[in-house]
């Protein structure tokens, strides 16, 4: 695995760089660009880099994976995986599945840090996940400056990749595990021209105040819960599928056999990928 730290990128003008779709010019306007002279531009493979945020000249560390096979013709899709515990490396546990399979599949897939490395990070999100105990506090721990800048960090690293690696950003896909899967649904509402597919494990929201409207005939919602995971988050994830297909939402909600909390989406992964490459063309806006 190759580790980069690339602090010498080049920070964008106030002019346009803005290439994700359904994102405003504004909120890309300080993002990072590529940088051809950098020691790994373009580079393939697992990969580890940093870039500086923007206005604070913070180094912020992402995982990235490009195929093996990838040329610079090639528009390839992007599985964007939010992270649940402390590291970019908590979504490659176990048998490292999802790049596995994107190796297979030809997918970039992209692990973006949140900007901080605290629990529970919601990444602007403002859904508490509902859980047994009782809803969550959204980004508890974190100032609204850090939870704001958390959703950047995602839009900063994802636009970078997409420009460094010419990705297909009419394929941008979003997964999001228990705290990160409130940030799933956040983003989905937030930009739903940007993820037309998302897949959230045992990440229920209480949706009472949620924009279901924002996704209709846009974003198809993938749910997993472990067979060994509590009852509690089964039901509340199947509850949240049943809640997504009576407001017009293509959705699905499925018990992973054998699966627990942490691992449901990595031993689904196969059947998470077929859910993404039956996107096909993305909806028109409405």
């Amino acid at each position: 695995m190759r580790i980069v730290t690339w602090a010498c990128l080049a920070l964008a003008s106030a002019a346009t760089f803005a290439q994700l779709p359904d994102v405003p010019a504004t909120q890309l306007e300080q993002a990072p660009r590529p940088n051809a002279a950098a020691p790994l531009y373009r580079h393939t493979g697992e990969q580890y880099r940093v870039y500086e945020f923007p206005g604070t000249g913070e180094p912020v560390p992402y995982r990235l994976y490009v195929p093996e096979t990838w040329t610079p013709e090639m528009k390839l899709p992007v599985l964007v995986t939010l992270r649940a515990g402390n590291s970019i490396n908590n979504n490659h546990r176990g048998g490292n599945e999802l790049v596995k399979l994107a190796r297979e599949r030809g997918y970039i897939v992209i692990s973006p840090l949140g900007y901080r490395g605290l629990s529970q990070p919601y990444y602007g999100s403002p859904y508490p996940v509902d859980r047994e105990a009782g809803p969550s506090v959204p980004a508890d721990g974190w100032t609204a400056q850090e939870n704001r800048r958390a959703e950047l960090d995602v839009l900063y690293v994802l636009n970078l990749v997409a420009a460094e690696y010419n990705a297909d950003v009419s394929r941008i896909f979003l997964h999001g595990q228990n705290p990160s899967g409130s940030a799933a649904f956040h983003f989905a509402a937030q930009y739903p021209g940007l993820f037309s597919r998302i897949v959230v494990s045992a990440g229920p929201i209480i949706s009472t105040s949620y924009p279901f409207d924002r996704l209709q005939g846009r974003v198809a919602v993938m749910m997993l819960a472990g067979e060994k995971d509590a009852k509690y988050t089964i039901a509340a994830c199947e509850r949240m599928a049943r809640e997504l297909r009576q407001h017009g939402i293509e959705s699905s909600f499925h018990t992973v056999p054998n699966a627990e909390h942490l691992n449901a989406y990595l031993l689904f992964a196969p059947q998470l990928f077929d859910f993404l490459d039956s996107s096909g063309s993305r909806p028109a806006s409405p």
